[in-house]
């Protein structure tokens, strides 16, 4: 008897351990993300199934906006959505509400070696704000100069994982090229400043002027008296 337990507890353990990893990927368990490590501003895709009824759109810190986009079909029973990943390389966690419970998933953020330096905004209005950002990791220098930069731009302010330069684009628009120095080796980044939003004329419509209006009455003549 207590082989056939232990044959029958074998048996049990193995049909667990053979099922457990696609019980684990059921998006009705929740939602999904497509991968657990993303390079710097990349495209996360989550995903779950209706049967999951996540609610409303995942939030993180991981992400550039804090939000995904909404969801929307992606298949047979399947909802998608995307999500930019930081600038910021770090350990995240994704959240959504599904069946009234609060779900997360981990991933990670890295910063791939062709990134060396990056450019807030990409596309910059004439004469606008523009940053320049690297991690403090990175081998780049402190000056990146640009023919669409208004004068170079110091990177000379820190946050949690960076360091950044603040400046001003030109006045003309067009394509641009952003150069540092990295590694011993010129870096090229390229932007867009684009023509400048012109503000709405406003027309002042000309004052209308009330019509004089004389009293009627007789005249008064020279004398004092009123002519008849």
């Amino acid at each position: 008897m207590k082989v056939i337990n232990a044959v029958a507890g074998l048996a049990a353990a193995t049909t667990a351990f053979v099922f457990a990893p696609f019980a684990h990927a059921q998006s009705s368990d929740g939602f999904t993300l497509d991968r657990a490590e993303y390079e710097a501003g990349s495209t996360i895709t989550l995903s779950h199934d209706v049967t999951a009824q996540c609610e409303g759109k995942a939030s993180s810190k991981g992400f550039i906006n804090g939000f995904s986009s909404g969801f929307r079909a992606g298949g047979p029973n399947t909802l998608v959505a995307d999500a930019s990943a930081s600038w910021i390389p770090g350990s995240y966690t994704a959240e959504m509400t599904c069946k009234g419970k609060q779900v997360t998933r981990e991933f990670k953020v890295v910063t791939a070696e062709r990134d060396k330096f990056w450019l807030l905004p990409a596309e910059v209005e004439a004469g606008g704000d523009i940053s320049v950002i690297k991690t403090k990791q990175s081998d780049c220098g402190e000056v990146a100069t640009s023919p669409g930069f208004a004068a170079p731009i110091e990177l000379r302010f820190e946050s949690i994982n960076t360091r950044i330069g603040n400046g001003k684009a030109v006045d003309r628009p067009g394509t641009y090229q952003a150069e540092m120095t990295c590694g011993g080796k010129q870096v090229q980044v390229q932007f867009v400043v684009t023509a400048k939003t012109s503000a709405p004329v406003v027309t002042k419509k000309p004052a209308v002027r009330a019509p004089i209006v004389k009293p009627k009455g007789a005249p008064q003549t020279g004398g004092g008296g009123t002519a008849r």
